[in-house]
């Protein structure tokens, strides 16, 4: 790879452990129960992540080979890192628990996009390295809904008793197996219906890639 290839190689990867760092913040909050929008400690934790998340992407817009075309093209991803809760925070804008807990999501999709474009950029194989990143997209979704239903559900739900409960209901929902839990918020209702479609959509990847292998390995026998 070029030098400028590595370089933003290496924003990538950045990127995507500061969104990692993110992810965990999010999940110890999630099981210990902290109040984390009243947290302090959590938005300026959250807003210096998001802050360089801005820095790397103004490093990738300054190393485009046109700026302000790239600019154009990804301006989706400054409005995916910025540091919404802080400015809420700044603004006096109140927001109930549950939002304030969605938005705190949005800057783990920018992690998203680093992620997928570090498994093009390191796996030379295509199959290969679509079957990495769909794997990657699909746990990760899982995850993340069956934290964001587990926050929304537990006090409404008396079919939820741990974040446990929720992990098995956004698995058996995500492989369409189905699941004795069910939700009762509409958001919790929609998170359902999305869990279905990401694995109906994703899951038969795992299909034609070892279709794929099972293929090839037999022309190669024959030939």
């Amino acid at each position: 790879m070029s030098s400028k290839q590595d370089v933003q190689l290496a924003l990538h990867l950045s990127a995507f452990m500061l969104s990692l760092l993110l992810v965990i913040s999010i999940s110890i909050d999630t099981f210990r129960g902290i109040p984390f929008y009243d947290d302090a400690n959590y938005l300026d934790l959250q807003f210096w992540i998001c802050v360089l998340l801005i820095i790397l992407y103004a490093v990738e817009v300054y190393n485009a080979d046109d700026s302000w075309r790239y600019l154009g093209r990804h301006f989706i991803f400054l409005l995916l890192i910025m540091p919404y809760l802080t400015l809420f925070d700044w603004w006096g804008i109140q927001l109930s628990t549950e939002a304030a807990y969605l938005f705190r999501f949005i800057p783990l999709i920018r992690g998203y996009i680093a992620f997928t474009l570090i498994a093009y950029g390191l796996l030379r194989n295509l199959m290969a390295g679509l079957l990495v990143t769909y794997i990657v997209v699909l746990f990760s979704f899982i995850y993340y809904c069956s934290l964001i239903f587990y926050v929304l559900e537990v006090n409404v739900n008396p079919q939820l008793h741990s974040f446990w409960d929720s992990l098995w209901y956004a698995c058996m929902t995500a492989t369409t197996a189905g699941c004795s839990i069910q939700a009762v918020t509409a958001v919790g209702k929609v998170i359902s219906v999305l869990l279905a479609l990401a694995g109906m959509m994703l899951l038969p990847v795992f299909t034609v890639y070892l279709t794929n292998i099972i293929r090839y390995g037999h022309i190669r026998e024959e030939s």
